[in-house]
Formats: C-alpha cells, structure tokens, sequence
C-alpha cells in the first residue's frame, strides 16, 4: 500500500450531495478530496425530479447553463387508481426567495456529472473509479484505503464525510448503519420512449398494487419519461409485494388510462434501488466525520425525493466542518452542531411528514387511505387554497403542518355537519350511504383485519404513530415560515462567499 496523500476532508461518494460539500469546501480553500467508485456518466435509480429549492442550489453554483436544456415540470395530473383526481398546476410551486415555479428532470448521469465537474473546477481532488475499501482512525484522523483500478490507493484526513449513499461504506465502518424497514423504500425505474407530449405535467399514481407507495411518470423534452414505482420496504417482505411487479404493472395501466403514454414502451433495462428516509435519520456526526444525503437518511418520507434534500444537507454541514478545522476539532462534541443545524432546518417538516408515512404504514387501511387520498386530490382541485396548502405535503418546500391539520378537520367538519344528527348516527353505524359512511367501513374492516392478522404489529405500529405524534407537537404548533422555503442556513453565505 503506499503512503496517504493528506487532505483536510475526504468525501467519500460523488453523487449531488458529496460534490456539493466538496464544491462548497473547496471554493472556502480548504483541501478536500472527493472518492467515487463509479467513472462518470453514470446511471443511478431515481426519479431524476429536481424541485425548486434544488433548483435554487444549481443556479448559486452556476450549474444550470451546463445541464442539458429541460422540460420544465409546471403541472401534475394525479392516478387514484384509473380515476383522475386531479389535473392542473402544480398548486406548491409559488414565488419565493429566489425559488422557480417549476421543476426540471434531469437524468443523474448528467446531474450528477455537471456537479462533480463544478466542484472540481474550484479546486476539489477528484478520483473516479475509486472504491473505499476500509476507513479506520489512525493518529487522530481518518486513514481511507482504497482500490483504484487494479492498483491500490490510500488518503487521509482529520474529517471524512460519508456521501456514498444508502450502503454507505463510512456508516458502517463507524458504527452508523441503519436499516429499519419502516423507514425504507424499494424502487424499480426505467426510461420509457414513445410519450406524446405533455406540456411539462408530471403524472404520479396511488392504487392497491402500489400502497404505501406510488408510481410516477415525469417527461423529459425528447419524447422520453423516467417512469417508476416505489413501496415501503416493510410492506414488501410483511405482504409479499414486489417493486418490480408494481413496475410491471404500472406501464400496463399507464397504458391504458394516460392519454400520452398509449406507446410507451421501454428505452432502457429497469433497475432497482433502496433508499432510507428521514424517520430513521441518526445524529449524523461521530468522531472524526459527518454522513449527508443518502447515507444520513436525507430523504423525504412520504414522496423519496432526495436531490434537493441531500444538497441541502451538505450546505448545512459546511460550516460546522470549516469550524471544526479552524478549531482542530474532529471529535464528536466538535462536530455536534452540525444536528443541531439540520434538526433546525429539517424538523418542522420532515418531522410531520414522518408522522404521516407511520400513520399509512399499516397496509389493512389500504382502502380506507386511498379513498381519502383521492377525495383530497378531488378537494384539490376544487378549491386552490386546499391544493397550494395541503398539497404541499407531497412535494413542497413550504409544508405548514397547523395549516393542513386545521385544512383536513375543517373539511371533515363541514361533511359531518351536512348530514345531521341522524346522518351522523348512520354513518357512524356503517349503514348510510355514501363516501363518509364507506369510509368508515373500510377504516373498521382494515382496522378489525390488522389486529386479527398480527396483533404485535398492529399495537407496536399504534405505539410508533404516539412516539412520532409527540415529535412532531413543537413543529406543529411553530408559526415561523417554514425554514426550507429560505433554504439551507448561509446559503446566501456559503454558495456566494
């Protein structure tokens, strides 16, 4: 093995989030290396949707220009099962600071390219097809060997950042993996041909097959869509279902009821992939380094996007890892800000969010969620006040957890209130016609199969609803704006500095 070069951090991974810490270390003079066992382009299972606020990020590193020229994502035309239950803009996507009111689709072997590039033109170390084999704690830093081709190579540094995704390598060789089922998703993605033009309307599909999960279908500019499932980890191997099959299934029944996608047919071989979301999100920061995107659980729970939040987490760790080097700090209390900060940035929303993905875990309420599912995307398109506010709970930066509460028992009130007394009774008995009494059927029939089929999970289920629903009480009562909407802490700072 010979002698480490030295640098004062190791990013080990180079997909959005390493390369954004590696570019945003770098442009402040420190020396930083950036491990990535892939030679780019490379592919990598996605959905490929950047969303506004990871469009702000791109912008700040000048990176826009340089991607391929997109389709930009203004509207969304939303499957509950074959009904259409809504179809128009995409109600979330308002003016903010500095924020666009759109979307792109970027494939991650263009994405993921452009950003490393950018963080090497400011002076990052980049070293492809570089896999990390082994990192362990030597004189007070981090020693990292690695396999570069058929050679061998070694480097080392007072702080490792661990952004080599869901199987991260640094996790593990500190004690820092995690892999609770709850908190995953299995997905299967392949790039479709053949799609008539859509006018930049993303297209997202709940059914059976797919709870709790979703299908999507997001165009690009050439006639091509990244189409793809995705189901909760848990409700795979507890129920027998099976991404691949929801996949399979998906492009039939897109097929049949979207009107752009009668010839869709497959431009590349499907891959699958996991990924881990916020609920299970640790500290983060051990002695001597960092996790970010991926491999620090940076992923929404509710729709698995992780571009923007990944590149945000890498934001909100530059300033603890440059005090950190200014202080000579590695440890963990020196490094400790750093979950004081995305606490700070994530919580409010992500908190809520997690909540709600526990809440639809228990897959005997399937009917039950899936017909309040498309009477709110009914709802949504109704009245764009519920849309913009509600919504954004699907996608959006500025998710006010009060509000939708307030929005969700307001709507639910004024359908009560409609059927009076004698209604009320005979929707609550189950015998009543129409959508609330068979609401509350489906809610009692799943309810009375969940506890008959396995009573430990049910209850250990409810248990873990009552712990997220105390974590999310301090979000759920803030009146502040919710911080994801300015973006990450010192952004202004960081990306113009």
């Amino acid at each position: 093995m010979p002698s480490a070069e030295k640098f004062d951090v190791v990013v080990v991974g180079g997909g959005p989030a390493g390369s954004v810490i590696a570019w945003a270390l770098a442009r402040r003079g420190v020396r930083v290396s950036v491990m990535e066992r892939a030679t780019f382009p490379r592919e990598k299972v996605c959905g490929d949707f950047v969303e506004p606020g990871g469009l702000r990020i791109l912008a700040d590193m000048e990176c826009l220009e340089a991607l391929e020229a997109p389709l930009p994502i203004t509207h969304s035309r939303v499957y509950v099962g074959p009904h259409l239950a809504y179809r128009g803009p995409i109600p979330y996507y308002e003016e903010g600071p500095r924020l666009p009111t759109h979307g792109y689709v970027v494939p991650r072997h263009v994405l993921d390219t452009r950003l490393l590039e950018r963080a090497q033109a400011v002076g990052a170390r980049v070293f492809e097809g570089c896999e990390a084999r082994s990192l362990a704690r030597v004189d007070g830093g981090v020693m990292i060997e690695a396999r570069a081709g058929k050679g061998e190579m070694a480097v080392s540094a007072p702080i490792v950042v661990g952004a080599d995704g869901t199987h991260s390598v640094v996790a593990k060789s500190f004690g820092q993996r995690r892999a609770d089922p709850r908190h995953m998703a299995i997905s299967q993605r392949a790039y479709v041909e053949g799609i008539e033009p859509t006018g930049g309307e993303a297209t997202i599909w709940f059914d059976e097959d797919l709870f709790p999960g979703y299908g999507w279908m997001f165009p690009m500019a050439d006639g091509r869509a990244n189409v793809g499932a995705g189901i909760l980890s848990e409700a795979c191997h507890r129920h027998g279902l099976s991404a691949p099959k929801a996949f399979d299934a998906l492009l039939r029944k897109l097929r049949l009821a979207h009107p752009a996608c009668g010839a869709n047919r497959l431009a590349s071989r499907p891959l699958g992939g996991v990924v881990k979301t916020y609920g299970g999100a640790g500290p983060n920061h051990f002695d001597n380094g960092l996790l970010v995107g991926d491999a620090g659980s940076f992923v929404d729970p509710l729709t698995g996007e992780g571009i923007t939040q990944g590149m945000e987490s890498s934001l909100i760790a530059t300033p603890t890892v440059l005090h950190a080097l200014e202080q000579g700090r590695f440890d963990t209390r020196g490094l400790a800000q750093f979950e004081r900060d995305f606490r700070s940035h994530f919580d409010p929303s992500m908190l809520f969010l997690d909540l709600w993905a526990a809440i639809t875990r228990n897959w005997r309420l399937r009917e039950f969620w899936l017909r309040v599912t498309r009477r709110g995307f009914d709802e949504a398109a109704r009245d764009p006040s519920f849309a913009s506010v509600s919504g954004a709970a699907f996608g959006g930066l500025d998710v006010r957890p009060l509000a939708i509460v307030q929005q969700v028992w307001s709507r639910l009130l004024v359908d009560f209130t409609r059927e009076g007394p004698a209604g009320i009774a005979e929707i609550l008995s189950g015998r009543a016609p129409g959508h609330l009494a068979g609401d509350m059927r489906a809610w009692r029939d799943g309810w009375t199969r969940s506890v008959a089929e396995d009573p430990a999970w049910h209850f250990t289920w409810l248990a873990d609803v009552a712990i997220k629903w105390a974590r999310v009480q301090p979000s759920l009562w803030g009146t502040r704006q919710n911080p994801r909407v300015a973006g990450p802490m010192g952004l202004t700072e960081i990306t113009r500095g």
